[in-house]
């Protein structure tokens, strides 16, 4: 009996001691796709000056993808025990140093930051038609928010899987791809 006690306690501990495997859902490559930098790529954007800042990608990796502000999708009930593989890109302006970065995650679920002045998450499930300073685009998803208290603008923002960034007004920062 004293055996099979000491059987049973080992056991208990040893189960305890078990790391649980973590489950990471795959990136399609249609997700991955969702930003179209590559490495070396060159982008120009004006800015709120009408200076033309041409962007570099220095960046472009697909990786396991842990951070805790990933913790649930509505579509696919993820929880903090899932994890996902993310594909994540940074531009860095030439000329003054500033940094855009997309992280895509599965099921378009994006990420994206202006130097890193604010964070946007959001989800590239939305493909309205837009124009913008007059060139027309198809599959825009935009997204835009005001102070609730005084109904300032606090972003808007227009992203096309084609294209990448289109548009971003940040309170007085613009970026406006150039064609």
């Amino acid at each position: 009996m004293k055996k099979l006690l000491i059987f049973c306690t080992m056991l208990i501990m040893m189960s305890s001691c078990i790391e649980h495997a973590r489950i990471y859902l795959k990136l399609t490559d249609e997700d991955a796709a969702a930003i179209p930098y590559h490495l070396d790529q060159t982008v120009d954007f004006v800015d709120q000056n009408g200076d033309t800042m041409t962007y570099k990608v220095t960046c472009d990796e697909t990786y396991p993808y842990d951070h805790d502000l990933y913790h649930y999708s509505s579509k696919t009930k993820i929880y903090d025990e899932y994890y996902c593989y993310a594909r994540t890109v940074i531009l860095e302006c030439e000329k003054n140093g500033k940094r855009l970065g997309f992280t895509i995650r599965p099921e378009k679920e994006i990420a994206f930051y202006l130097d890193y002045d604010f964070d946007l998450y959001g989800s590239l499930l939305t493909n309205d038609p837009c124009t913008i300073d007059g060139i027309d685009y198809e599959h825009v998803h935009h997204q835009t928010l005001y102070d609730p208290s005084t109904g300032e603008l606090i972003y808007n923002w227009y992203y096309n899987e084609e294209y990448g960034l289109i548009y971003i007004k940040y309170y007085d920062q613009l970026l406006k791809r150039v064609p």
